[in-house]
């Protein structure tokens, strides 16, 4: 999907060169060249574009007051400013606005390019990122239903179906599925996905929650599987739950440790990894 591009710039070489651009490297489809402020945000409107080249000086209107008026007729897009100024309260009021990047006169074709790839880079992580909460809020899929299906039964061997926040780590958990079935290439931060479940969905109790509690939350009930691990180790070495999570949730050799120091007046406490226990579960689901 090409990404819909206006420019807006009084100087026709510059509008020419960054059509040049564009064009050459299949970075959009420029839909409207402008040479004037005058009903520049009325067009941004009609034609909501993804993103807007727009010069800093204009006639008739400047660029940092077409962008105020386009952010409030509603437009979302993204604003790529062209200019020559060099006072840094007016770039800082620009970047205030809504601009992302700005591009130095006179133009240079390797920047317009890094510039433009960089903003499409941030426009197709959103897009997927909006096609992910659509995915989880809307819609009852057979396979997603199957997802839930599998991962409390996989709570339940781990024995903390019951716990608070478990609920919490599904949606993590679904989040990630999501993002997988999409790009089974694609890697990801945890922050990021705890960030977007923060933002998306209500955490098990209902509330607002920030990021360090919810991440400590999730870490909280991990470790609470990684103990309930260890105790059905200690009873048994070559029980069936212990065969089938115990390496791929956590680290053997953190589990032995724990076993081998049961009968001491101190237990020391084991080490998890949190990417590795969430990365094992949708192993085992998908």
């Amino acid at each position: 999907m090409k990404n819909r591009i206006i420019i807006i710039d009084d100087d026709i070489s510059i509008r020419t060169m960054l059509r040049f651009v564009i064009e050459k490297n299949s970075l959009g489809d420029i839909v409207e060249e402008l040479s004037s402020g005058d009903n520049a945000a009325e067009l941004i409107k009609i034609y909501n574009p993804d993103i807007v080249l727009i010069d800093f000086l204009l006639p008739e209107k400047d660029g940092v007051e077409i962008i105020k008026e386009s952010v409030k007729n509603g437009y979302k897009g993204k604003f790529i400013m062209i200019s020559q100024v060099k006072d840094s309260g007016m770039i800082g009021d620009a970047y205030k606005q809504g601009v992302l990047f700005f591009i130095h006169k006179p133009i240079n074709e390797i920047e317009v390019k890094s510039v433009l790839e960089n903003i499409i880079k941030t426009i197709e992580v959103e897009r997927s990122m909006d096609i992910i909460r659509t995915t989880l809020i809307n819609s009852a899929t057979p396979e997603k239903e199957e997802s839930k299906d599998d991962l409390k039964q996989i709570f339940s061997d781990l024995g903390i179906i019951s716990e608070f926040g478990i609920n919490d780590l599904k949606k993590v958990i679904l989040f990630i599925l999501v993002l997988k079935e999409r790009n089974p290439t694609e890697t990801y931060q945890l922050k990021d996905i705890f960030k977007e479940v923060i933002l998306n969905y209500k955490t098990e109790d209902g509330i607002d929650i920030n990021f360090k509690s919810f991440e400590q939350r999730i870490r909280r009930l991990i470790y609470k599987a990684f103990e309930n691990m260890c105790h059905i180790g200690a009873e048994n070495f070559n029980n069936p739950i212990f065969s089938k999570y115990s390496n791929i949730l956590f680290d053997i050799g953190e589990i032995r440790k724990i076993i081998n120091n049961f009968d001491e007046d101190e237990i020391k406490k084991g080490k998890i990894n949190v990417k590795k226990f969430i990365e094992g579960i949708i192993l085992k689901v998908l």
